[in-house]
């Protein structure tokens, strides 16, 4: 099986933005494609939503060349950031434990989940108590890899959260 396609960012921030692949018995390793304005991969978000909007995470793929994603919890595998640069965890991506990939090929969207703008501030294998996020400025970050060979894609985005 596939290693995980989008990694948490402690991961990212132990590659320091490489990425290492294996061919045959030699480890290669290539510099992870830049930002959403201009990687493979960008997130299809508005730049601001009202406080309690609820809004489907979506992905295209605007590169060369087909990537992976964890189709079952995607959710998982992303990072979300406050303006603070506090990490905190979302609803849809606390119950882990299923692997599904898939491939979105160039020119594709894909729908990764859908997100009430909440934050999970109890998790016992599964969000049991959720809170709208307050307004303010909020990131989401991933590394996608290829199908096949070349680079990851680093994507970042940021938007913002407005009083209803």
């Amino acid at each position: 099986m596939v290693a995980l396609l989008a990694l948490r960012s402690e991961d990212e921030d132990r590659s320091g933005g490489v990425s290492t692949r294996e061919e045959g018995s030699a480890t290669t390793t290539a510099p992870a494609e830049s930002e959403s304005n201009g990687g493979p991969i960008r997130f299809i978000l508005g730049d601001r939503y009202a406080s309690g909007e609820t809004i489907d995470v979506v992905i295209e793929n605007v590169g060369p060349r087909a990537y992976m994603f964890e189709s079952a919890y995607q959710a998982c595998y992303l990072s979300y950031f406050d303006s603070s640069g506090r990490r905190f965890i979302i609803p849809p991506g606390t119950h882990c434990d299923l692997l599904a990939e898939e491939t979105i090929r160039p020119g594709e969207r894909k729908k990764l989940f859908t997100w009430k703008l909440d934050e999970c501030v109890k998790d016992a294998w599964g969000c049991v108590k959720s809170r709208p996020l307050a307004p303010g400025t909020y990131t989401i970050k991933g590394l996608f890899k290829p199908k096949f060979a070349g680079p990851r894609a680093r994507v970042e985005t940021t938007f913002r959260i407005v009083a209803a």
